[in-house]
């Protein structure tokens, strides 16, 4: 993946992905819908310098049980605020 933005919302859904792995992406600005990753189950992100948060619209996936990071703690907050929403509304 090539680019500073990733907008989903325009794209097709990856109806049967479960794990979704980026490393080393340029990417720096992420935008989905709640639809496009219906069975995430892990998202893992390795090295993503760029990026500047991890979309909160994450906290939406009912599927979603892990976000790992490696070599990026500034998106340590967007995972905390992700997962204070998934504890609030459950």
């Amino acid at each position: 993946m090539q680019g500073e933005e990733w907008n989903l919302r325009e794209e097709g859904t990856f109806e049967n992905l479960k794990c979704l792995y980026l490393e080393e992406v340029t990417l720096a600005k992420w935008e989905f819908g709640e639809e496009s990753f219906p069975m995430l189950e892990k998202l893992v992100l390795l090295r993503c310098h760029m990026l500047e948060e991890i979309p909160p619209n994450f906290g939406d996936i009912g599927s979603l049980k892990i976000i790992k990071l490696v070599g990026r703690p500034q998106l340590e907050y967007s995972a905390l605020e992700i997962k204070q929403y998934v504890e609030d509304i459950t």
